[in-house]
């Protein structure tokens, strides 16, 4: 049988391939053992990783930014990228990507998918950029030098934060939604997959900003009143001065639609009152709250509610 295998390998030796030179013309033909070492080296230096990926907030306080930051330099041919696709983590129902600008020129990214809430994190959705440009010869691989790729806004109301989606996430694939998600960058130096982890786990806050607006403003409370805690999960508490005699009211909590929720009958005391809202059924999202007392209403502050 050691005989049979020693002449099986020397007929694969006697297979040739075609060598080609940085001006694309033969040069030489290697037996096919070099091609058995080069899908070995394909496949060690794939799990290596040599590409990071980081997302930062601009200074506008709105764009997002997701660069590469190389950590080898690969000049051409080597810098050739055929495919790459950045996954983002972001609360759920509360964030959609508009306004995305590729950065680099004759590089292209489309927003591919979106996952809403999957069984393994509900609290989450993951959003999918990939590279359309494939095979391109634009991206620079320098070492340790950042390279924007795109830019983002989002065109939802949010509370939470932003994340590049990690590796060990619990929604990485195989998962429960069959989604291809995570982030990957194949180039021609690296032999294959590039991306070797975030270039850090920064989580990065995206609170909008949703003015108040009071419908009647009576002078109903001395100062503002104060709401807490922020995010909440079971209770929220709301502490103000009234300034009218003793009387009933409503407080009421409405949704960034306008629909109500929640509504509770409160009795107000002349001076300091506090008064404890439950708000555990409610789902995650930002909310709002009302006080109406007679025919006035006052928007009161607003509130995150997050689930364990």
């Amino acid at each position: 049988m050691l005989k049979a295998g020693k002449n099986h390998y020397q007929k694969l030796q006697s297979l040739f391939i075609m060598n080609v030179n940085q001006n694309n013309t033969y040069i030489a033909r290697k037996p096919f053992f070099a091609l058995l070492t080069g899908i070995l080296i394909f496949s060690i230096t794939g799990l290596s990783g040599q590409v990071q990926f980081k997302l930062d907030k601009l200074s506008d306080g709105e764009t997002y930014q997701v660069s590469l930051v190389p950590m080898k330099t690969w000049a051409s041919p080597m810098n050739i990228t055929s495919t790459a696709q950045v996954t983002l983590k972001v609360p759920t129902n509360s964030f959609e990507i508009s306004e995305l600008v590729s950065v680099q020129p004759d590089v292209n990214w489309e927003y591919n998918s979106k996952s809403v809430s999957p069984d393994e994190a509900p609290q989450y959705d993951y959003l999918s950029i990939g590279l359309s440009s494939m095979g391109t010869k634009q991206l620079h691989y320098k070492k340790g030098v950042a390279v924007p790729l795109f830019t983002f806004k989002n065109g939802d109301i949010c509370q939470g934060s932003i994340q590049l989606m990690s590796s060990n996430d619990p929604f990485k694939t195989p998962n429960s939604k069959r989604a291809n998600v995570g982030n990957s960058i194949t180039v021609f130096g690296a032999k294959g997959e590039a991306f070797q982890r975030d270039f850090s786990s920064k989580v990065i806050p995206c609170n909008t900003e949703v003015p108040l607006q009071v419908t009647k403003p009576a002078a109903l409370v001395e100062t503002k009143p104060s709401v807490y805690p922020n995010p909440a999960i079971n209770q929220v508490f709301v502490e103000m001065q009234w300034q009218h005699v003793s009387t009933e009211g409503e407080m009421v909590i409405l949704d960034m639609n306008g629909r109500e929720v929640s509504k509770q009958t409160v009795n107000l005391q002349k001076g300091k009152n506090k008064m404890d809202l439950n708000v555990k059924n409610l789902p995650s999202g930002l909310f709002s709250i009302e006080l109406r007392y007679q025919d006035q209403t006052m928007v009161l502050d607003r509130f995150v509610k997050q689930n364990r």
